[in-house]
C-alpha cells in the first residue's frame, strides 16, 4: 500500500443515517441513560439519524464472549449502504479481539467516517493499514452525552470532521476538564464538569521551519501494546515522515512507562521515523483518584518523560504538548492517516 494514496471518505450531510455500534465495551448496557443522552444529541445537535447495531447495547459479559458479533457490526456497517457514517459507543480494553474478524475487502471497498477513541486506537491502525482515513474522537457517551451539555469546541471540531473536506486550523481550548461524573447518579447527566484554565500549546525542540505529514497514533497505551504483538503496526518505510500523535488515559501512566514508551519506539528504530510529535494534556484524575504524585506533578512528570527520551536517543524533532484530544474534554477530532501541516515559525497547525 502506498502510504501516499489514502483515502478520504466522503462528508456526510443533515439527515444521514449513523451506525451506532459497540467495539469494546458494553456500557450502553450498565447506563443507558447516558447513552441514550448521546444519541439525543447525535440527533438534535447534529441533524442525524442513530442507527443502533446489534451490538450497541449487549452487556459487557456478551461482549466479552462474542468478539466475532463487535466485528460482524463493523463489517455489516460499512458494507450497508444506506449507513454514511460509524459511531463508537465508547472505548473499553479488548478491541483488538475484533480485528481478526473484520473484512478487509469489504471496508476498503465503502470508506465511511469512522469515530471513537481510546481503545479505539486497535481500529484505526486497523483503517490506517487499509489506507483509510479516520478520525480519532467523539465517543457517543462521552463526548456526545457530556453532562451540563456538549462543549461548542467539541461540536465545532466534530461539525468539521463530519461535515467540511478538512478541519482545517487547530487551537487551543482556553479551558479544559479531566474530571468525572458518576454515571450511575442520573442527576449528573445535568451537571457541568469542573474546568482549568488551559495553558495553550508547549511547543518543544521548536524550528524554525514548516512541515508536513501524516497522522499516525492514539492511545499511548493500545499503542504500547502495539508494539509488543507487533501484529498491526505499519513497516518503517511506512512510517516514514509521519506525524505521531499520543496520548494517555485513565489509567494514568507511570512516567517511566511513558519513558519506556519512546524508548522502545527508539530501539525498534521507529523513532526516528517521526517529523514531530503531538502529546495531548493527560487525564490526570479517575473518580476523584489522582496519581501518587498529584496533578500538577503527574503533567509535568509525563512531559519531561517524553522529552528526555527523544534526548537519550537524539531525536530532535519538535514535540507540541498541551493540545486538546483524547482523555480531556472538549476535544479536537484526530484525522488519523490525514495529512498535517505544522508551522513552527507561526505556532500554527493544520489538518489538511
Amino acid at each position: 500500500m502506498n502510504k501516499e494514496n489514502f483515502i478520504r471518505p466522503p462528508t456526510i450531510k443533515a439527515g444521514d443515517k449513523v451506525a451506532i455500534v459497540s467495539p469494546s465495551s458494553g456500557m450502553p448496557f450498565l447506563f443507558p441513560w447516558v447513552y441514550e443522552q448521546g444519541l439525543n444529541r447525535i440527533r438534535d445537535i447534529f441533524q442525524l439519524e442513530p442507527v443502533e447495531f446489534p451490538t450497541a447495547r449487549k452487556s459487557p459479559e456478551y461482549l466479552s464472549q462474542n468478539p466475532e458479533a463487535r466485528a460482524d457490526d463493523i463489517n455489516r456497517a460499512f458494507g450497508d449502504s444506506s449507513i454514511k457514517a460509524i459511531f463508537a459507543t465508547i472505548g473499553g480494553n479488548d478491541q483488538v479481539r475484533i480485528l481478526p474478524f473484520l473484512n478487509k475487502e469489504v471496508i476498503k471497498e465503502n470508506p465511511k467516517i469512522f469515530m471513537g477513541y481510546s481503545d479505539c486506537t486497535n481500529l484505526h491502525l486497523f483503517l490506517w493499514n487499509l489506507g483509510l482515513v479516520s478520525y480519532y474522537g467523539g465517543a457517543v457517551m462521552v463526548q456526545f452525552a457530556m453532562g451540563g451539555g456538549m462543549h461548542d469546541y467539541t461540536v465545532q471540531s466534530i461539525r468539521k470532521a463530519l461535515f467540511y473536506p478538512t478541519i482545517g486550523k487547530v487551537f487551543p481550548s482556553p479551558e479544559y476538564s479531566d474530571a468525572d461524573l458518576d454515571w450511575s447518579q442520573k442527576d449528573n447527566l445535568n451537571k457541568k464538569r469542573p474546568m482549568y484554565k488551559g495553558e495553550g500549546l508547549f511547543w518543544h525542540n521548536k524550528q524554525n521551519n514548516l512541515i508536513e505529514g501524516r497522522l499516525w497514533g492514539g492511545s499511548l497505551e493500545i499503542l504500547d501494546f502495539h508494539l509488543s504483538i507487533r501484529k498491526y503496526l505499519p513497516s518503517q518505510d511506512e512510517l516514514e515522515g509521519a506525524i505521531l500523535f499520543i496520548e494517555t488515559s485513565e489509567e494514568m501512566p507511570s512516567s517511566g512507562f511513558i519513558y519506556r514508551f519512546v524508548a522502545a519506539l527508539g530501539e525498534l528504530e521507529l523513532l526516528k521515523k517521526f517529523k514531530a510529535i503531538l502529546v495531548a494534556t493527560p487525564k490526570a484524575q479517575f473518580c476523584s483518584q489522582y496519581p501518587p504524585e498529584g496533578r500538577e506533578a503527574f503533567i509535568s512528570n509525563q512531559k519531561n518523560a517524553i522529552k528526555n527520551a527523544l534526548k537519550d536517543y537524539g531525536i530532535h524533532i519538535p514535540i507540541i504538548f498541551n493540545m486538546n484530544f483524547g482523555h480531556t474534554d472538549p476535544q479536537i477530532i484526530i484525522p488519523s492517516g490525514g495529512r498535517i501541516k505544522i508551522n513552527c515559525r507561526s505556532e500554527t497547525i493544520e489538518f489538511c
